[in-house]
């Protein structure tokens, strides 16, 4: 099953539910709704008739002969009124009124005269003097005879003009009489949700076929790129889709990129033509020699060639591993004070040698997440930089700057600093820049080496002239890497 339809029919499947779910619920609460209106509009009508046939004075009677015309006449009288469609002929309305016993005393349906309703829920509660309402079925082999009374009291003055009830009037109105209204919401909302489901239905074959034209374009291209055709990335609105679009082809820039591997061979080439043309002329010279001494100094030349050359070879191979590594393989909780301390300690000969001071202002202890010997070696080729450019009898600084977000290690030298037209180059693989005093050069991979690494880490390194003289160096670790 093709992507566009299997998406149409998930998406369409989730709607589907959705749009059921909800109008089931509202369902659910419109009959409910309808009653409680009902209940209301009985409550106003109860307690204004209550209030028309109360009685006026302590010796009154309750004004049933006010009320008994009013009734009879309005249940009688033809109603054409058209509410939402539906046509009303009549009153549908039964009023009773009791004495303070709970006896009938008017019946609009005039069938329970005399009759005792004390038990009666909206009797009794009112007269209780509390909210009195009941819901009954008159006729138990009809279910849709349940009529809604409300009561409302009917108040007396007494001799001292405080109002007690002297009775209840009751208004009652058959629950069916919501029914139309019912269903015609029910009708209403069923086809208003049906017609919704259809537009989403449409609007989601259209998202559906738009999405799926577009992933087939991006489908068109990986495959053109595999065959190795000529092409261009698709053009797409979607700025989602767009940046797949523009992430793929900057995989097809990377996976056809035979330009850097061509410059990238040739330079490591070059700088092997050097050290081998070197061997070869040694070779040569050596088998001549008469004298020791040239003889021991050109096996020293071939020796000196040879490391150069294992050396070269050991850094490209362990740089080409770390650009192909996706993330750190042995990570783990270091101090990285520590570390850098043991990293002097290997580089201690060299230090003696040059009698270069150490200015140690790095913190006791600090902990940092990561690889041990990645970050070993970072630190070491940034410290035999820092010794190889510093003069003789300078000074190396070691400072450790911790904020709340960052830790950024420094290693500051009194060299003579990185000349202006070698600025952007120094990050260049094999670029490497004479060493102030012996003239040599390194295999310009070790900055290359260094950066590699802090990128493993989710680190920066800098590279930065001091004013005062040398350079400082910084590895710059986020939060993530320090404790």
């Amino acid at each position: 099953m093709k992507f566009g339809i299997k998406l149409f029919l998930t998406y369409f499947a989730l709607l589907g539910l959705g749009v059921y779910f909800f109008l089931n619920s509202m369902l659910v609460e419109i009959k409910p709704g309808l009653r409680q209106s009902l209940e209301t509009a009985l409550v106003d009508t109860a307690n204004l008739l209550a209030e028309m046939i109360a009685p006026q004075s302590p010796n009154e009677q309750i004004k049933i002969d006010l009320l008994k015309p009013a009734i009879i006449k309005t249940l009688q009288r033809p109603i054409n009124a058209t509410i939402w469609s539906h046509k009303q002929v009549h009153t549908e309305l039964r009023i009773y009124v009791t004495d303070r016993k709970g006896t009938v005393i008017f019946d609009s349906a005039g069938r329970d005269l005399g009759t005792d309703y004390s038990q009666w829920n909206d009797v009794y509660l009112t007269l209780q003097g509390k909210y009195g309402a009941r819901s009954t079925q008159e006729d138990p082999n009809d279910n849709f005879s349940s009529v809604m009374y409300i009561g409302a009291p009917i108040y007396q003055l007494t001799e001292a003009g405080m109002p007690v009830i002297a009775g209840v009037i009751s208004v009652g109105k058959p629950n069916v009489s919501v029914e139309p209204f019912w269903q015609i919401a029910r009708d209403n909302i069923r086809s208003k949700g049906m017609w919704l489901l259809i537009a989403a239905a449409l609007a989601g074959a259209l998202l559906a076929t738009w999405l799926s034209l577009n992933i087939h374009r991006l489908v068109e291209y990986a495959r053109q790129v595999s065959e190795g055709e000529s092409t261009s990335s698709p053009s797409i609105s979607d700025p989602d889709l767009a940046k797949l679009a523009l992430a793929m082809e900057e995989m097809r820039k990377a996976l056809d990129g035979k330009k850097y591997i061509e410059d990238y061979t040739l330079t490591l080439t070059h700088e092997m033509k050097s050290p081998l043309t070197a061997l070869q002329g040694a070779a040569e010279l050596i088998s001549v020699a008469q004298d020791d001494a040239v003889r021991h100094q050109l096996a020293l030349n071939i020796n000196q060639q040879t490391e150069r050359l294992r050396a070269l070879v050991d850094q490209v191979l362990a740089l080409a591993r770390l650009e192909n590594m996706q993330g750190l393989e042995n990570s783990e909780q270091l101090d990285l004070s520590q570390l850098v301390l043991d990293e002097i300690e290997q580089l201690n000969i060299q230090l003696q040698a040059k009698q270069i001071a150490i200015l140690n202002e790095l913190p006791q202890s600090h902990q940092i997440t990561g690889d041990k010997l990645l970050l070993g070696q970072a630190i070491r080729n940034l410290l035999e930089n820092a010794t190889d450019f510093s003069p003789q009898g300078g000074s190396i600084t070691l400072t450790l700057d911790q904020q709340r977000d960052m830790t950024q290690l420094c290693i500051a030298d009194q060299g003579s600093g990185i000349p202006e037209y070698a600025q952007d180059k120094i990050w260049q693989r094999f670029y490497s820049l004479p060493r102030p005093y012996s003239g040599q050069k390194s295999t310009g991979l070790g900055l290359s080496f260094v950066q590699q690494i802090a990128l493993l880490h989710q680190a920066d390194v800098s590279l930065k002239n001091r004013d005062e003289g040398g350079v400082k160096a910084c590895l710059t670790f986020h939060t993530q890497n320090t404790h």
